[in-house]
C-alpha cells in the first residue's frame, strides 16, 4: 500500500507543478508578444532550417513574375528575410519566405494583406491575442512543417499492439506487488521500463521529425481554434472572412487535436519540471507512440484542410510580422501601383532596409537610367536599394521610402556574379548567361524592371563597350525599365537618346576621400581610382605615372 501511496503522490505533485508551469507560461508569452512587436530582429537561422523553408515555395505554381535565385542573391535577400522576420510560429515564417520569392502582379491579394497589416498594426487587442495564440504553436529548428506534413503518408506503419503489452506488464508488476510479491513485482516494472526506454528510443530515432510535426499540427488546431474564439469580435471584414476559413476547417480537424498534451513536443516555449516528468512518462509508457501511430493515418486524408489552415494561418502571421517590421523603422510609405503598365518608377526618399541611417535619394524614370561614377561612391547600393523596395513593394506592400509609384514589375539583376567552379564556366559565360534571361524576360507582355552592374565586365575594353551598348539598347527598345551603373563613359553618350544619365560623385581632399552618396543628374565627371591607390600607400612611381598617362590619353584619345 506504502508505494501506491507514494506513486499517487509524485504523481499528484507533478500535476500540480505543470499546471503551474502551465500559468507561468502563458503570462511569460503575453509579455513576449507585448515586448517584441515593433523590435527589430536580428535572429539567425541554421542553414538546415534555411533550407527546409522552401518546401512550402516549392509546393505553389511557378509564376514569371518569380524571384530568380540570381536575383535573390544578388540582392542578399536572405539577409532582407531575417530582417522582416517578425513572425510567430514556423507557419508564419514559411508563408513569409514565400512572400519574398513570389512578388504579386495584381491588386486583390496585396489589398487582402494591407487590410490585416493595417489592422495589426494599429489595434493592440487583435495583434496580442494573434500573437499569443501563434506563439503557443512556436518554431521549428531544424525542418519543415509543411514538408514533413506533406510526407507523413511516407511514414512505415507499426501497430500498438507492444505498446498495449507494455503497459499490460507494468499493470501486472503491479498486481504482483499487491499480491505482496514486491521483489518480483519490481522485477517486471523494472525490466518492462528497460525494454520501452529501449525500444523508445530506436522508434524515435525512425519518426522524429515525423512525431514533432503531429504533435504541432494538434498545437496548432487549438491554437486556431482559441483565436478564432478571441477575435470574433474585431471589427474588420478580411480578418473575419479569413477566420471564418480557418474555422471551417479546423473544425474538420479538431477531433484528432484531442490529447495533444501526450505527443512530444508538448511545450513550444521550454521545459520546466513538469514537461521533465512528461518526457520520462512517454519513454516508459509510449503514449506519444500510441497517439501518433492513432491519428497521423487521419491527418494524411486530410490534406486540402490542412493545406488551406497552413496558408490562411501563414496569413496571419505574416502580416502581423509585416505589421511590426513598419513599427520598428517608422518610415515608410505604402506604394502606388499601377495595373495597366506605364514603364514607370517614382519614388521619393528612398532608402535601403538593410542600412539602419540611409542616404535617402529620389528618382522619377520613365526610360532607362545609366549611373556613373567613381569606386564606391554609392552606384551599386542605390542598385540594390531600388530593386528590394521595389520586391518589397510587390510582397509586403511597404517600402522604404516618403513616396514609391511604379508599375507591377518582373524583377530582374545581374550584379553580384562569380566564376561557376562547379560548372567550370568563366565569369563571362555566368554573365552573358544571367543576362540573356533578362533579355529573354523583355520578350514578354509584362513590365521588366532590371538591374545591372558593370554590363559585360568580363572581357576587353572595346568588345565590352560594342557588346554593352547594343545589349542596352536593346533592352531600352522592349520598353524594358532598366538601370545600369557602368564605368564606361562612352556609353553615356551611345546611349544618350534611349537613356537618362545620373552619377555619384565624392570630393577629394588632401589624404581623403569624401561620398556624399547622393544621386546627381547627368554623367560622371570626377575620378578616384588613383587617388585611392595614393591613399593605400602604393609606390609613387605607379601613381605619377598613371596620372601622366589617363592626362594623355583624355587629351589625345590614345594611350602611351
Amino acid at each position: 500500500m506504502e508505494y501506491y501511496i507514494i506513486g499517487i503522490g509524485i504523481i499528484v505533485f507533478f500535476l500540480v507543478v505543470g499546471i503551474i508551469d502551465r500559468f507561468r507560461k502563458e503570462k511569460a508569452l503575453l509579455a513576449e508578444v507585448k515586448k517584441k512587436f515593433g523590435v527589430a530582429v536580428n535572429e539567425e537561422i541554421n542553414h538546415d532550417r534555411y533550407e527546409s523553408m522552401k518546401a512550402y515555395l516549392n509546393s505553389l505554381p511557378e509564376r514569371d513574375t518569380d524571384i530568380d535565385s540570381i536575383t535573390w542573391n544578388d540582392l542578399d535577400m536572405d539577409r532582407i528575410f531575417i530582417r522582416l522576420n517578425h513572425t510567430c510560429s514556423a507557419i508564419g515564417e514559411e508563408v513569409l519566405f514565400a512572400w519574398l520569392n513570389k512578388p504579386e502582379s495584381g491588386a486583390a491579394e496585396l489589398t487582402k494583406r494591407e487590410h490585416l497589416i493595417d489592422l495589426f498594426e494599429h489595434d493592440e487587442d487583435a495583434r496580442v491575442k494573434t500573437g499569443r495564440a501563434l506563439l503557443r504553436m512556436g518554431k521549428m529548428r531544424r525542418i519543415s512543417v509543411y514538408d514533413y506534413m506533406m510526407r507523413l503518408h511516407s511514414v512505415r506503419v507499426e501497430g500498438n499492439l507492444k505498446h498495449y503489452l507494455g503497459l499490460a506488464a507494468y499493470a501486472a508488476g503491479f498486481v504482483i506487488m499487491g499480491l505482496g510479491y514486491s521483489g518480483p513485482g519490481m522485477g517486471v516494472i523494472f525490466a518492462t521500463a528497460l525494454y520501452n526506454l529501449a525500444s523508445y528510443l530506436s522508434r524515435k530515432g525512425q519518426i522524429g521529425p515525423f512525431l514533432d510535426v503531429v504533435s504541432y499540427i494538434a498545437r496548432w488546431i487549438t491554437a486556431v481554434e482559441k483565436l478564432t474564439g478571441e477575435l470574433s469580435g474585431i471589427q474588420n471584414e478580411t480578418l473575419q472572412e479569413e477566420l471564418k476559413k480557418l474555422k471551417s476547417d479546423a473544425d474538420v480537424l479538431k477531433p484528432f487535436a484531442r490529447g495533444a498534451v501526450i505527443l512530444s513536443p508538448s511545450d513550444p516555449t521550454g521545459g520546466g519540471l513538469g514537461e521533465l516528468f512528461m518526457e520520462y512518462f512517454r519513454m516508459l509508457t509510449h503514449i506519444d507512440l500510441i497517439r501518433f501511430n492513432n491519428i497521423y493515418r487521419l491527418f494524411t486524408d486530410r490534406q486540402d484542410e490542412l493545406n488551406r489552415m497552413f496558408a490562411g494561418t501563414g496569413l496571419l502571421d505574416a502580416s502581423r510580422a509585416v505589421a511590426s517590421y513598419r513599427t520598428s523603422i517608422g518610415k515608410y510609405c505604402i506604394p502606388v501601383l499601377h495595373d495597366t503598365p506605364m514603364h514607370t518608377l517614382k519614388t521619393e526618399g528612398i532608402g535601403h532596409v538593410l542600412i539602419e541611417e540611409p542616404v535617402a535619394n529620389s528618382i522619377a524614370a520613365d526610360r532607362p537610367v545609366l549611373l556613373t561614377g567613381s569606386n564606391a561612391s554609392g552606384k551599386s547600393t542605390f542598385l540594390k536599394t531600388l530593386a528590394v523596395n521595389a520586391i518589397l513593394a510587390q510582397t509586403i506592400h511597404t517600402v522604404l521610402a516618403a513616396k514609391y509609384e511604379a508599375d507591377y514589375f518582373h524583377i530582374l539583376s545581374s550584379m553580384a556574379l562569380r566564376d561557376d567552379i562547379i560548372t567550370k564556366e568563366s565569369y563571362y559565360i555566368v554573365e552573358i548567361r544571367s543576362l540573356k534571361r533578362i533579355m529573354d524576360a523583355s520578350e514578354g507582355n509584362g513590365s521588366v524592371l532590371c538591374f545591372v552592374d558593370e554590363v559585360l565586365r568580363g572581357t576587353n575594353t572595346a568588345e565590352r563597350i560594342a557588346a554593352s551598348s547594343r545589349i542596352l539598347r536593346y533592352l531600352a527598345e522592349r520598353k524594358a525599365l532598366v538601370f545600369a551603373a557602368t564605368h564606361d563613359l562612352e556609353l553615356t553618350s551611345l546611349l544618350a537618346d534611349v537613356y537618362d544619365n545620373y552619377h555619384f560623385s565624392e570630393q577629394v581632399k588632401e589624404d581623403i576621400v569624401v561620398f556624399d552618396y547622393r544621386l546627381k543628374p547627368g554623367k560622371a565627371t570626377s575620378r578616384n581610382a588613383l587617388k585611392l591607390l595614393q591613399m593605400m600607400e602604393y609606390p609613387q612611381q605607379i601613381t605619377d605615372e598613371a596620372n601622366k598617362a589617363v592626362e594623355t590619353f583624355m587629351n589625345t584619345g590614345e594611350w602611351k
